[in-house]
């Protein structure tokens, strides 16, 4: 079954890019650009910082969390029944970026509210955000505040998983920050994300998982291309690529599907929305978007 591919025009290359489930937040020189999932403008956006990366999270959290057997990234629930987090969950529709050498609080219309020194970029995941730098992170818990920083040794990758964060070391082929540390066994690695489950790391051959639950590596997934610079989850589906991209339902237990997007150029950025993924070409004043 083939899938439809929209393109729509954006007045720039976008630089970053986020998204609440509902609302995708686009950075281009002078400010933020806002949209629906599906791609209608909403508004022109205002001035801003220069941001470098931006990260997002929805009104919703995913769960129940912790409970063996279920797919946390399929069960969508109130952030208020979601029960109490240790330190508090952020507020909802919390909205952050980096621009070069500061973490930036914004508004819903991508409008700075607030900003903190700080030299890195920003995670998203399980209604979290990160503020990510070269070996250390730290966990927004609200406005102007950060938690406790996490040492993290010559980072290579990492996943935000709500309170938890998934991460690799340069130095080594171990995977650390779950319920336990893997031996991962190889050297080269792509993107890295939690969805479904389980967290995914794009390697040669296909695709890496791990349980979210115990921390167990699971068989290889064979996947078209790797390793690939993006993996994202839409709605528990699992979607990466380089230039064309491909999916994957873990849930659904529906075969690999490979959606060509006729492109000349790499991808820049990949970011889920909800059911949509938006795709960047590099360079290009454009987005790609596909439903899962």
């Amino acid at each position: 079954m083939s899938v439809e591919v929209t393109r729509i025009d954006l007045p720039c290359p976008v630089r970053a890019a986020a998204s609440d489930g509902t609302t995708v937040w686009c950075a281009v020189a002078g400010g933020v650009r806002a949209y629906t999932a599906a791609g209608s403008p909403l508004g022109e956006g205002g001035p801003g910082p220069e941001l470098r990366s931006l990260a997002a999270v929805p009104g919703t959290v995913t769960g129940p969390a912790g409970v063996p057997g279920m797919l946390a990234e399929t069960v969508i629930m109130p952030r208020s029944f979601a029960g109490a987090s240790l330190s508090g969950p952020l507020p909802e529709g919390t909205l952050a970026g980096t621009s070069r050498d500061r973490l930036h609080w914004l508004g819903p219309s991508g409008a700075p509210d607030g900003d903190l020194p700080f030299d890195g970029r920003v995670v998203a995941g399980g209604g979290e955000i990160w503020a990510v730098g070269a070996d250390l992170a730290r966990r927004l818990t609200g406005p102007g505040r950060l938690g406790e920083p996490v040492q993290l040794p010559a980072l290579d990758a990492c996943a935000a998983e709500g309170e938890r964060l998934w991460w690799t070391s340069r130095r080594d082929t171990i995977l650390r920050g779950g319920p336990k540390e893997v031996e991962l066994g190889r050297d080269r690695r792509g993107a890295m994300v939690v969805c479904a489950g389980s967290l995914w790391i794009s390697v040669t051959g296909g695709l890496l998982r791990v349980s979210a639950w115990s921390g167990e590596p699971g068989r290889l997934v064979a996947a078209p291309e790797g390793p690939v610079p993006f993996l994202v989850c839409a709605n528990g589906v699992l979607t990466g690529g380089a230039r064309d991209l491909f999916t994957l339902a873990p849930a659904a237990g529906a075969p690999l599907r490979v959606i060509e997007l006729g492109l000349d150029v790499p991808l820049a950025l990949v970011i889920a929305a909800g059911r949509h993924v938006w795709a960047f070409p590099a360079g290009r004043p454009q987005a790609l978007i596909v439903v899962t």
